[in-house]
């Protein structure tokens, strides 16, 4: 009896340790066994960067008890895109690539476009200018954002005969309007330029008096100021055009008396007055200086006046003896026998004609 007590008591210690063994074998076999990974999905199939901006990409491994679920990042290329160890993307020029996640053998790939920063606004330090003609003047431009990828500028001008614009330098060339456009990607801003005329603020003639005869010509010159006056035009006037007339600054004398000749450029001014004297006689001579007459006879003189441009060549006739001869015009009537003198004045000048009148002796009578 108590043998078989001993015996059954060893055969259960048997059994117990038996599934212990057991039971430690299967526990270290489960222990030791290797779970692989089945998939990685990313939080994002497509991200969109700038350049030099980042995003963070993150893993998601299945099963979640994977044995190894170390990931592994790479990019495609790295000129356009780098990822770092913790899924860091970092844009670094404009273009496409792909980053990859793996682990255990399994990926998972992300699009990733690096798109250029573009420019939110252009503004001009001016938006409004003048300048005279031949001026210049510097427009400077401010684009934003800092960063933007493209930041170049276009200079552009509505009208290149009044204003030119070359790297934000304008020129301006004629009196007029014109805008300037500065462009940088979509983003634009103007400026008005107005090119103001360089008003005349002096005339000066030559001479202030002038003397001429009736004929004569003088040309007056006239200096404008200052040197780049848009409109140096001079017009001429006359105060009298029958004393003289005056065409682009050349004076003709028409006859005597006294005139203004008025230059006038812009609203600015200038006078010279014009004396037109006579031109005297400086000679009278007749055709015969004597002539003999019977009463009742005529007689015709004819005078000669110098110069041919005399002012004045009216003749006036005389005779210093009316009893033995007379004059009207130049024609002399003898009156009674003995002797006189006829004579011709023009503008205090004069020539005499001895005129005698002879007796009339009849002829002889045939024998």
């Amino acid at each position: 009896m108590a043998n078989h007590f001993l015996n059954n008591s060893l055969l259960r210690r048997f059994f117990v340790i038996l599934l212990s063994i057991i039971f430690m074998f299967s526990c270290n076999r489960y222990e030791n066994e290797i779970i692989g990974v089945s998939s990685i999905k990313l939080n994002e199939t497509e991200i969109t960067l700038r350049v030099d901006k980042k995003d963070t990409l993150s893993a998601s491994v299945s099963p979640s008890n994977a044995t190894d679920k170390s990931m592994k990042w790479a990019t495609g290329d790295a000129e356009i895109a780098t990822v770092s160890s913790m899924g860091i993307v970092t844009g670094k020029k404009i273009g496409t690539t792909v980053i990859t996640a793996k682990a255990g053998g399994k990926t998972a790939s992300c699009t990733v476009i690096v798109e250029p920063t573009p420019v939110t606004s252009v503004t001009l330090n001016e938006a409004e200018v003048s300048l005279k003609a031949g001026g210049v003047m510097k427009l400077t431009v401010t684009v934003n954002p800092d960063d933007a990828t493209d930041k170049t500028v276009t200079w552009t001008t509505s009208d290149a005969t009044v204003v030119t614009v070359i790297g934000g330098m304008l020129t301006a060339h004629k009196v007029g309007s014109a805008t300037i456009t500065a462009k940088a990607g979509n983003k634009a801003d103007t400026c008005t330029v107005t090119v103001e005329p360089t008003l005349v603020t002096s005339i000066a003639l030559d001479q202030a008096t002038a003397s001429m005869k009736a004929g004569e010509t003088v040309t007056l010159a006239a200096t404008v100021k200052p040197d780049d006056a848009t409109d140096k035009t001079v017009t001429w006037t006359t105060s009298d055009a029958t004393v003289a007339t005056v065409e682009g600054g050349k004076v003709t004398a028409k006859k005597v008396g006294t005139v203004t000749i008025t230059a006038k450029a812009g609203e600015k001014t200038a006078t010279c007055t014009i004396t037109v004297v006579p031109t005297p006689v400086t000679s009278v001579t007749l055709d015969k200086t004597s002539a003999s007459l019977k009463a009742g006879e005529t007689v015709t003189l004819t005078p000669t006046v110098k110069p041919d441009d005399a002012t004045d060549k009216t003749v006036t006739w005389t005779t210093n003896n009316a009893d033995v001869a007379t004059v009207s015009n130049g024609v002399v009537t003898a009156k009674a026998v003995g002797e006189a003198t006829i004579t011709a004045t023009a503008d205090g000048k004069s020539a005499t004609c001895t005129i005698t009148v002879q007796e009339d002796v009849p002829a002889p009578e045939p024998e």
